[in-house]
């Protein structure tokens, strides 16, 4: 027969108050470490406790605080290992870039997907001039109708900063829509791929046909190849979303989604800090005239060189083989 809860309460009590107090100086980083084993102790006989005021006090006051005792033990215990910069380090050393190679196939299928777009818009605005109607925006049309970039007044509206963040700001929602989308079958990431290669290449096209082309080539050389090789990774990863919900092979559909998922959230993410920096080169070097087109072209180049270098070499060492993400 279980004593009184008063008895109970009363006889339990110091320790509670010893843990108490351990606890809030371990929240205040004045723990000594001599006292590390006395705070597991205390909290094993809390948790103790608790399970005896589950059994024979269940909706007191007692069990209330027990509980709450407890979990704040728990978590001051058993916290994480802090070594976040270290897992960010190892991320975009090793895992990003191996994840990348083993779904290879996958960035290619979405860049393949994006280039017929181009060809698309191209072909359509060369082949009739009429297509420039209906694929390049009304206030791309008017700019090219006065033989003016509408990129031109950019700074003028802007300061450089405020530019780079609005741009990063887009090229992500990009990004994050070519991911999401995925999960409608695919069929949102191969939509927003062939359109964005539509618009692409039809805009280029008009601009070509114009006498523009080389305004044009000014502007998207030095963030060109970064971003759009960040757009069909992105995409590559809403095709794996895709493909896994069509074919989930021998697991459930939920089960190989939430397997396959973590190398598609990988891509993307991987992605972020890139999209960022770059939209910093769209926002202070693409626009106006202060740098000259060979020198934006190298760098793009430059960039665009190392960017997959980095993609394709980084990490060889603990490469991650395509069956490991499965």
């Amino acid at each position: 027969m279980a004593e009184p809860l008063p008895a109970f309460v009363g006889r339990r009590r110091p320790d509670w108050e010893s843990l108490q107090e351990l606890l809030s100086r371990q929240r205040a980083g004045t723990l000594r470490l001599e006292e590390l084993r006395r705070l597991d102790t205390l909290y094993r006989r809390a948790a103790a406790d608790l399970a005896h005021a589950q059994t024979f006090y269940p909706g007191t006051d007692a069990y209330r605080f027990l509980n709450q005792l407890c979990g704040q033990g728990y978590a001051a215990i058993y916290q994480p290992p802090r070594e976040r910069w270290r897992a960010v380090r190892d991320f975009f050393r090793r895992e990003f870039p191996a994840t990348l190679r083993a779904e290879g196939r996958f960035v290619a299928v979405s860049a393949s997907l994006f280039i017929l777009g181009l060809l698309l818009g191209a072909l359509v605005v060369l082949l009739e001039p009429r297509g420039a109607e209906l694929l390049v925006p009304q206030g791309v049309r008017d700019h090219v109708a006065q033989r003016r970039m509408w990129t031109d007044d950019i700074l003028s509206v802007a300061p450089p900063n405020a530019v780079a963040s609005g741009i990063a700001t887009n090229n992500l929602t990009v990004t994050i829509f070519a991911f999401a989308s995925g999960i409608l079958f695919g069929l949102g990431t191969v939509f927003t791929l062939v359109n964005n290669g539509v618009q692409i290449g039809a805009i280029a096209a008009l601009c070509t046909r114009e006498g523009m082309g080389l305004k044009l080539l000014d502007f998207i050389s030095a963030h060109g190849p970064v971003e759009l090789s960040i757009i069909t990774i992105a995409g590559g990863a809403g095709l794996i979303v895709g493909h896994t919900l069509i074919d989930p092979g021998d697991l459930p559909r939920g089960q190989a989604l939430a397997l396959r998922g973590k190398a598609a959230v990988k891509l993307v993410l991987g992605c972020a800090p890139f999209l960022a920096c770059i939209a910093l080169v769209e926002g202070f070097i693409s626009p106006g005239s202060l740098f000259p087109t060979a020198i934006k072209a190298l760098l793009g180049l430059t960039l665009g060189g190392l960017f997959w270098t980095y993609l394709l070499r980084a990490g060889r060492d603990t490469s991650l083989s395509s069956t490991s993400l499965r």
